[in-house]
């Protein structure tokens, strides 16, 4: 199982990116539904496999919390899942009514999530900046991560060529 998240870590970026390209071009259906938690388990895999990757190799494990990095992600996934079972993503002005007091616990959530989403970026960002050495602000790689299609061709190099040092 190692070997599958080394080879997940360390992917093309053009294969993620055409991945991504491949998703949106598909009608909504099954399948479109079936590659979607295939591309989803996918990307969740990788940032486990970066962020933990990336801070083996901290001198100072300090500066970044590996544990809260992990918790945030577990809860990221648990969240989506359970979201999409009570069909948080729905929810609109004129149906708010229907979902009761799920809603009031959704909404907040939601709030949350954004929240760990971008801790999760700031980790990842964080550590590519300090194992490169370099007077570069991490605020470039966290945009790359937000825009991810984009971000991923300067992204995805530069993971590699960490993990290989």
């Amino acid at each position: 199982m190692k070997h599958f998240f080394d080879k997940i870590i360390t992917i093309k970026p053009w294969v993620m990116f055409l991945s991504m390209i491949v998703l949106s071009v598909f009608p909504d259906g099954i399948i479109k539904s079936l590659l979607f938690v295939i591309a989803f388990s996918l990307f969740t895999f990788w940032t486990l496999g970066v962020g933990e990757k990336l801070h083996s190799k901290l001198k100072d494990k300090s500066i970044l919390n590996l544990k809260r990095f992990k918790i945030q992600i577990a809860f990221v996934v648990i969240y989506f899942l359970v979201a999409v079972f009570f069909g948080g993503y729905k929810i609109t002005n004129e149906n708010i009514h229907e979902y009761g007091v799920v809603a009031y616990v959704i909404i907040p959530l939601h709030l949350v999530i954004m929240f760990f989403m971008i801790h999760t970026i700031y980790f990842l960002s964080k550590s590519i900046v300090v194992l490169r050495n370099q007077k570069e602000g991490y605020g470039w790689y966290m945009l790359g991560f937000w825009f991810f299609p984009i971000g991923i061709w300067i992204i995805q190099p530069r993971v590699i060529e960490l993990l290989e040092e």
